[in-house]
């Protein structure tokens, strides 16, 4: 990300809920060469993405930071429509969808590193 999306994006963060990034912008903060993962999140439910007067997309400081969320995710090889599952489950419970897939994705991080560790030690051990 740039210098000047990053300024503006650390601002952002002062107005978390307005819609002030464009498809374009979210993928320069993700590093990403395609919007189709945004559509996807959008066209699934997972975000719901503000439109302007035209239709276009906007999306907030929050729900970028909930993207990565979601990105991190569905790098470890979770499905989209178990994260959609998950999180709906969630809301039938009265519980925040965002703050458990924020803890599952810490959760299941820690738990990924420490078996890829543990089997890393176990090689050495043996070879």
């Amino acid at each position: 990300m740039n210098n000047q999306m990053r300024a503006r994006y650390l601002e952002a963060a002062k107005t978390p809920d307005e819609p002030l990034f464009i498809p374009k912008d979210a993928m320069e903060i993700f590093g990403i060469a395609s919007h189709s993962t945004l559509q996807r999140f959008d066209k699934i439910g997972l975000i719901k993405a503000k439109r302007n007067s035209i239709g276009h997309r906007r999306y907030t400081y929050n729900q970028i930071e909930f993207m990565k969320k979601l990105q991190k995710l569905i790098e470890l090889d979770i499905s989209l429509l178990t994260i959609k599952t998950l999180m709906e489950y969630e809301i039938e419970e009265g519980r925040n969808p965002e703050e458990f897939i924020e803890k599952f994705a810490a959760f299941y991080t820690k738990r990924i590193y420490s078996a890829n560790r543990n089997k890393a030690r176990k090689a050495k051990r043996q070879g």
